[in-house]
C-alpha cells in the first residue's frame, strides 16, 4: 500500500517592503517491510501537499498579524505542518508546530508551540501569552525579599528544566545514571514521560517496532531506561531519507505530570527564557536568562538567572499551577507552571545559583 509522508514549512520575516513569506515542500514516498520496517523512500512531486502549504501560510500571516497588534520587534515566525498519506485517503495531520521569535527590551524571545489536531489551533496558544508584558522595559529593581519569595516557573522556562531532566536520564551516562537509580525516589512526585514520535493512529516506529509511552520517572521514582536499538530508543526510531536509514527523533516528546501545587500570592513568576545563550554545559547543568516579575507587581520585571543541574532544581518543586501547555523549541514538552522553592531555599542546599542581572 502507498504511503507518504509530507512536510509543509513556512518562514515569514519583515521587511521593509512588508512581510516576505516562503514556503517549500518535501513529499516522500516509504516502503516498508512486512513487519511494518522502513527499508527504501524517495522523494516525488505531486499537488497532495497543496493543501498542507495553504495552512503553513495562513499559520504565520495570522500569528504575525496578531502579535503585531501587542509587540514591536518581530523577527521571524517559522510553521511546519507534518502530513500522512495511506493508500488512496487524503492526507491527515499528524503534527504541526509553530515558532515566532521577537526581540525585547530583554533579548530574543521564542514562542513555541505544537499540537496534533487542527493547525489553527495554535495561532491563539501562541498569541493568547500575556504578549503584554514583553514589551515592558526589564530593568525594575526586585523587591528587597525577592531571595526568599517562591519561585513560579511558567511553561517556557518549566519546559527547559524537564527537557534537561529527561537528557540527564537518557544519554549514555545517563542510562547508566538511571539503572543504577532505578526504583529510588529522588523527585516530589512528579512524573516525567517520553512519548512516541508516530502520528496518531500509528502504532509503530520506522523500525517496526511497537511505539509505546516511556515512563521516566513515575511519581518522583527513576524508571529502568528503555532498550535501544540500531542506536535508537525502541519505539522512537524516525526514518530519515537523506541519510537513508533510522535514528532518533530530532524534537523529542516529553510530559510533565505532578501533584497540584498553590501559587504563592508573593512569588516571583519567571515568566520567558531569553534566547541567544547557551542553557545546556557539559557539566550536567543549566543555565537560564528569564524575564522574571513579582506576582504583586506585574509591572516591574526584570531578569534573572537560574544556574543549576535540572534534577537537583526539579528536586524542590511544591507542584504544579496552571493550565496543561505545549511548549515548543529545542524539544516538544506538554507541562503545567511549576511552583519551587525560594532562591534563598535552593542556594542554600547548593543545588542553585539565582542572580538577578543588573540593568
Amino acid at each position: 500500500m502507498r504511503e507518504l509522508r509530507l512536510r509543509a514549512s513556512g518562514l515569514l520575516t519583515p521587511t521593509p517592503g512588508g512581510p516576505r513569506l516562503t514556503v517549500s515542500l518535501d513529499i516522500v514516498h516509504l516502503r516498508r517491510t512486512a513487519a511494518g520496517r522502513i527499508v527504501d523512500s524517495r522523494r516525488i512531486d505531486g499537488s497532495v501537499a497543496d493543501e498542507a502549504a495553504k495552512n503553513v501560510a495562513l499559520l504565520l500571516t495570522d500569528a504575525t498579524a496578531r502579535i503585531d497588534t501587542t509587540l514591536d520587534g518581530l523577527q521571524s515566525a517559522v510553521a511546519t505542518i507534518h502530513e500522512r498519506c495511506a493508500g488512496d485517503d487524503p492526507p491527515t495531520i499528524g503534527r504541526a508546530d509553530l515558532l515566532v521569535r521577537v526581540e525585547t527590551a530583554a533579548g530574543p524571545v521564542v514562542l513555541g508551540t505544537v499540537g496534533y489536531g487542527a493547525p489553527a489551533e495554535l495561532v491563539p496558544a501562541v498569541t493568547g501569552h500575556d504578549l503584554a508584558g514583553l514589551a515592558h522595559q526589564p530593568d525594575a529593581e526586585p523587591p528587597d525579599d525577592w531571595r526568599e519569595r517562591p519561585l513560579i516557573l511558567r511553561p517556557g522556562p518549566s519546559a527547559v528544566l524537564v527537557a534537561g531532566a529527561a537528557f540527564s536520564l537518557t544519554s549514555r551516562n545517563g542510562r547508566q545514571t538511571a539503572q543504577r537509580l532505578a526504583g529510588r525516589r529522588v523527585l516530589p512526585g512528579l512524573t516525567i514521560r517520553d512519548l512516541p514520535a508516530v502520528p496518531t493512529g500509528y502504532d509503530l516506529d520506522d523500525l517496526g517496532d511497537p511505539a509505546e509511552v516511556n515512563t521516566l520517572v513515575d511519581a518522583g521514582r527513576i524508571c529502568p531506561p528503555a532498550r535501544w536499538r540500531d542506536g535508537v530508543p525502541q519505539g522512537r526510531a524516525v526514518w530519515d531519507h537523506d541519510a537513508a536509514a533510522c535514528g532518533p527523533p530530532p524534537i523529542v516528546r516529553l510530559d510533565l505530570d505532578g501533584p497540584d501545587g498553590t501559587a504563592p500570592s508573593n512569588a516571583i513568576e519567571v515568566l520567558w527564557c531569553v534566547e541567544g545563550l547557551q542553557r545546556y554545559h557539559g557539566d550536567g547543568t543549566i543555565r537560564i536568562h528569564c524575564v522574571a516579575r513579582p506576582v504583586d507587581r506585574p509591572d516591574n520585571s526584570f531578569v534573572i538567572v537560574l544556574h543549576g543541574k535540572p534534577i537537583h532544581l526539579l528536586r524542590h518543586a511544591r507542584g504544579l499551577t496552571g493550565a496543561r501547555t505545549a511548549v515548543y523549541g529545542d524539544s516538544d514538552v506538554t507541562t503545567r507552571s511549576l511552583v519551587l522553592a525560594s532562591a534563598a531555599e535552593l542556594e542554600g542546599t547548593g543545588h542553585a545559583v539565582v542572580t538577578v542581572v543588573n540593568s
